[in-house]
């Protein structure tokens, strides 16, 4: 199972997920490291691909179970492996990419724009 990380589980990982998922036809999940349980995107920039996504905390057993974990920054890996130095080996970071919150829809599709390549790149 693949582990897609952010702070909030409520766009950049969710959606690295569903478009891992719709690449390579294997399971990929989300979680956050301060996420809020059952919050979602607004509908006004959520992709159809996440509508229904819910967020999701990410715990111990999460990357437990995770062959590998992407981040969708380096903070957030460094900050993942301090906390699980047993599991820090699986915890990598995908090239930092900036957090469209506030920034309007255009900056949301540029956000799919640039998880859809890096997540290409990791097939």
């Amino acid at each position: 199972m693949i582990l897609f990380v952010d702070i909030n589980d409520v766009y950049r990982a969710p959606l690295a997920a569903a478009l891992y998922r719709r690449i390579c036809g294997k399971p990929a999940y989300s979680a956050g490291v301060y996420a809020d349980e059952g919050a979602m995107l607004c509908e006004e920039v959520c992709p159809p691909m996440i509508r229904e996504h819910r967020s999701r905390q990410i715990s111990a057993a999460m990357l437990e179970k995770a062959q590998t974990v992407w981040c969708v920054t380096a903070a957030i890996a460094y900050h993942l492996a301090e906390e699980h130095p047993k599991q820090a080996h699986k915890i990598h970071a995908m090239e930092d990419i900036d957090d469209p919150f506030g920034m309007g829809k255009e900056a949301y599709m540029r956000c799919v724009e640039t998880i859809r390549a890096q997540v290409e790149g990791l097939v």
